[in-house]
């Protein structure tokens, strides 16, 4: 097995969080690895933001009257107590700078007509943005990395973390080009490598984003918090998956098996509705208004449902793990030498997430955990060697797991009744596991997968009991 030497910062994951934290830790003179399993800055839930709505959405307080008070009550009001200690104060009293930092960092446009107000806000705060001449959306930030000389190592998957006396000391990674296993010391990992989407098998997110945060804090013996809080959404039920906005699920008619529901208050309501009634076999269809209708790409317009019905039948899908490794305010987990940023980590809006924010979290918290890891590291000193390593044990029969979580947590996006989440956790955790030394990267996929289910479905259960 090869062993490399990071004295500094290994980063899982290239999505925003990632490569601003890889960024702000090059920038104070460490030397950082980036490590993503597919192309990086395009294999992440950042990099499908351009092609999930009609424009990238920051939220934050813009206007004259506005406030970071009145945005952190708003924030506290979604979040109904289950947001971790002091994270939603650090995301209301940086947004607003750290807002024009991001449109600046990512070289957006931002539409004509000011932010607009979202369902349930008092001020308008949604600032609709464009990506300037249609760039890829993380191209700007891809490049400044390279710049700044952090090391970009794409086709790469973390599968484990070392560790030493409690400390994490670097993460084990399979090359998916040589799938060949390779030791990389480091004196901080950060993971900042997304939520849980492909857990289930409906999801916004690309296939990597499968809770690979969750299963290294499970393995490495790290505090969670609420893995189970979950946001779904409404989306077009054909690929390539679209999310209509807000405002037209609440100003058009959405009709199931053919009969029209109206007075929706909100997405959350929409998104249970349309779940309870999917598990029914029903069918769902979305009959926007001329107005609304105008904001849905070419291809939905065009479409053969549409032009017939000018309908859009809807499904619904994971987008967001609103829980996730717990951190501190400055990204630090339980486990010294071991951060979490961006969707990876849990805890900042509790409950109920407010749209238009994950860029701002993953942003505002990516440049604290940068910061963090340079106080730390500064003050301890080098990590010591590995002595082992903690991962997520492999899969057997991946192909079958695979499947039979699509079945499993493909009920459960929306509703979660306790006897079937029992049922499929006790199912997913009795599932045979491989040798640690398999080389297999299906093993090694499934396997990640598997745990993450096993932290969200325990902490379905938890809920439960609480409640």
């Amino acid at each position: 097995m090869e062993t490399t030497r990071t004295p500094g910062a290994l980063v899982v994951g290239s999505g925003l969080a990632g490569l601003e934290c890889a960024l702000t830790l090059a920038v104070n003179g460490f030397r950082v690895e980036v490590v993503s399993p597919g192309r990086v800055g395009r294999d992440g839930a950042t990099h499908r933001v351009q092609a999930l709505a009609p424009w990238v959405l920051v939220t934050a307080p813009w206007v004259r009257g506005d406030s970071p008070e009145l945005f952190l009550a708003d924030l506290k009001r979604r979040g109904e107590g289950e947001e971790r200690c002091g994270l939603a104060e650090v995301l209301a009293a940086e947004a607003h700078a750290a807002a024009r930092d991001l449109i600046e960092a990512l070289d957006l446009e931002p539409l004509a007509g000011g932010p607009s107000t979202l369902p349930g806000d008092e001020f308008p705060r949604g600032l609709r943005c464009l990506t300037r001449g249609n760039h890829v959306l993380l191209a700007p930030l891809v490049k400044r990395c390279e710049v700044a000389g952090a090391r970009l190592s794409g086709r790469s998957l973390v599968v484990g973390i070392a560790a030493n006396g409690g400390r994490a000391t670097g993460a084990l990674v399979f090359d998916r080009a040589t799938h060949k296993l390779r030791r990389v010391d480091a004196d901080a990992v950060v993971l900042a490598c997304g939520g849980v989407g492909a857990v289930f098998p409906v999801t916004t997110v690309p296939r990597w984003v499968r809770g690979t945060g969750l299963a290294l804090a499970s393995a490495a013996g790290a505090l969670l918090h609420r893995p189970e809080g979950t946001q779904a959404l409404p989306i077009t039920a054909t690929a390539p998956l679209y999310f209509p906005t807000s405002a037209a699920l609440l100003s058009s008619r959405i009709r199931i098996n053919g009969r029209t529901i109206v007075d929706f208050q909100d997405v959350e309501a929409i998104t249970r509705a349309i779940g309870k009634t999917l598990l029914r076999g029903a069918t769902i269809v979305l009959e926007p208004s001329e107005v609304d209708g105008l904001s849905l790409p070419p291809y939905l317009r065009e479409s053969a449902a549409f032009r017939t019905g000018s309908g859009v039948p809807l499904t619904v899908a994971l987008h967001h793990g609103i829980g996730g490794v717990a951190i501190d305010t400055w990204g630090r987990t339980s486990l010294p030498g071991l951060y979490a940023c961006g969707e990876a980590a849990g805890g900042i809006q509790g409950r109920r997430r407010t749209m238009g924010t994950g860029l701002l979290e993953a942003f505002v918290f990516a440049r604290r955990c940068a910061r963090a890891v340079c106080h730390d590291v500064r003050s301890a000193g080098p990590a010591p060697s590995a002595v082992e390593i903690l991962a997520p044990p492999l899969a057997a029969d991946a192909a079958l797991l695979e499947g039979r979580l699509d079945a499993l947590m493909g009920a459960l996006v929306v509703l979660r009744p306790r006897r079937e989440v029992a049922s499929a956790l006790r199912e997913v955790e009795d599932w045979p596991v491989e040798g640690e030394a398999s080389l297999d990267e299906r093993a090694r996929l499934a396997g990640i997968r598997r745990l993450a289910a096993v932290a969200i479905l325990k902490g379905e259960l938890a809920r439960e009991r609480v409640r």
